[in-house]
């Protein structure tokens, strides 16, 4: 009798696995899913912006003029854009630019809602939910006047936005991509990388770097530019001075906690 019961019970617990395998089984199958639809739609929707952003048809209307040298946020903006990101901005005046990193897959609009801090880290150009997010300009620059323009990306596991830069740490990387093409609406501008490091944040004692947006004066500057360079992976031969204007890339880095690897970048042309 004891042993029958004993089976008995062995029988009804076997049950129970079996049940509750099945269901963190099926969960798991739709978390999966549902993750493939998102990523799938993610790539669909870059496509589609980067075809407006290359499509030839939209050159004449790039080459309009905007309203009162304004765009529909009352920023200031150049008479001629590229006609693509004329376009994307027309679709979301959010839409303030196109960074690319030739031989990268960094080829994607960047996006600016001062009013909304970190508003476009989950969200899609069209503000819909997306792990992947958006590229964005940080709240605490003005696209206009800013000494540094720091623009954040997630560094996905899949290889898209911002992972890309974690490969600039190898200096061999750095060497054969070593420009960022950066349009905005002021036209098109040419950025040479000049420091690379990694650092934590929040820490409550690291290196500031996020906030760096507008140098007080010249020895502002040069200090500031000197933290970097004393924080740099390694040595690429190439400074910045007072005047130029610089380009900041930051996404996470996963060798620390909190870490972020910055990508540090100085004008050269327009």
């Amino acid at each position: 009798m004891v042993r029958m019961e004993r089976r008995s019970m062995r029988g009804r617990i076997a049950v129970v696995i079996l049940i509750v395998s099945m269901i963190l089984l099926g969960v798991s199958g739709y978390f999966l899913t549902d993750l493939f639809l998102q990523e799938r739609k993610d790539d669909v929707l870059q496509e589609q912006l980067k075809e407006i952003y290359e499509d030839d048809d939209t050159e004449e209307a790039g080459n309009e003029p905007m309203e009162g040298g304004e765009d529909e946020s009352g920023r200031s903006a150049s008479s001629a854009v590229h006609p693509g990101l004329f376009a994307l901005h027309r679709e979301n005046p959010d839409c303030i630019g196109w960074i690319r990193i030739e031989g990268t897959v960094i080829d994607y609009p960047v996006m600016y809602r001062p009013a909304e801090e970190n508003y476009y880290l989950h969200r899609d150009f069209y503000g819909e939910y997306s792990a992947n997010g958006c590229l964005f300009l940080s709240e605490l620059c003005d696209p206009d006047t800013s000494d540094n323009l720091i623009i954040y990306g997630h560094h996905m596991n899949s290889g898209k936005m911002f992972a890309a830069l974690d490969q600039y740490k190898d200096h061999a990387f750095y060497l054969k991509h070593p420009l960022i093409s950066y349009n905005t609406l002021h036209g098109e501008e040419t950025y040479q990388i000049f420091a690379v490091f990694c650092t934590p944040v929040y820490t409550g004692s690291d290196f500031p770097y996020y906030t760096f947006t507008k140098a007080k004066d010249v020895a502002d500057y040069q200090g500031y530019i000197r933290a970097v360079k004393e924080r740099a992976l390694y040595d690429t031969g190439i400074g910045a001075v007072y005047g130029d204007k610089l380009l900041t890339l930051s996404t996470c880095e996963y060798s620390q906690k909190n870490g972020r690897v910055v990508v540090m970048a100085k004008k050269i042309s327009q």
